[in-house]
């Protein structure tokens, strides 16, 4: 369905533009993933951020690629969380690019730019399973 992808695509790229969503997408992923063991999701101030201003918490890290069996570890805690959206809650990171993704000093992913998120449906993520 070429026509529904490219609506879809627009919606995201002007979602993307407001930050409260944003602010929003950050504290719904930092609920979920936010608590495991090595990843890091910073906090949104949401009672700061208006819809052209986003305030949130400063990660320090590296973006990739990362060398060596660290960045093979990054690889993992990626893939796993990524499957975990997909598979698990349905609220996934729809921009993981070396952008967005950073390995902090501790060795945790830390995931940043919470704008392009998509949220899938029970019965899309049972279509995947079966496709698999």
């Amino acid at each position: 369905d070429l026509p529904g992808i490219a609506d879809q695509f627009g919606m995201q790229l002007f979602g993307e533009l407001d930050y409260v969503r944003e602010a929003d997408n950050c504290e719904r992923f930092r609920e979920l993933y936010g608590d495991w063991e090595n990843v890091q999701v910073p906090a949104a101030c949401c009672t700061l951020t208006r819809e052209k201003v986003l305030v949130m918490e400063w990660v320090d890290g590296v973006k990739g690629p990362w060398p060596g069996d660290a960045g093979i570890e990054m690889v993992r805690i990626g893939l796993r969380c990524s499957v975990d959206q997909l598979m698990h809650t349905g609220l996934f990171h729809a921009d993981p690019h070396r952008g967005n993704l950073l390995k902090t000093k501790d060795g945790k992913l830390a995931f940043i730019d919470f704008g392009m998120m998509s949220d899938v449906s029970e019965e899309d993520r049972y279509g995947l399973i079966g496709l698999v």
